[in-house]
């Protein structure tokens, strides 16, 4: 696989939960993360405001998850 290029990756994921790890290959993890993402979103609006609390979980751990794939991925 080519190497990733780490900047684009955490723009993807800051952007988006899931979007970095779909960039750097680990399309499965970052749709899961994704969809994720809209269904607290959603609940954040419609049921009540503690989903905002899961929506930055999300997003955090994509970010860490990016970061990692796009190691894993460089070799390095």
């Amino acid at each position: 696989m080519a190497k990733k290029n780490m900047i684009i990756a955490m723009i993807l994921s800051i952007i988006w939960s899931g979007l970095g790890l779909i960039y750097a290959g680990d399309m499965k993890k970052g749709i899961i993360l994704a969809v994720l993402a809209v269904i607290f979103e959603i609940l954040l609006y419609m049921v009540n405001q503690i989903f905002g609390l899961f929506v930055f979980i999300v997003w955090i751990y994509s970010l860490y998850a990016t970061y990692k794939q796009v190691k894993a991925v460089n070799g390095e």
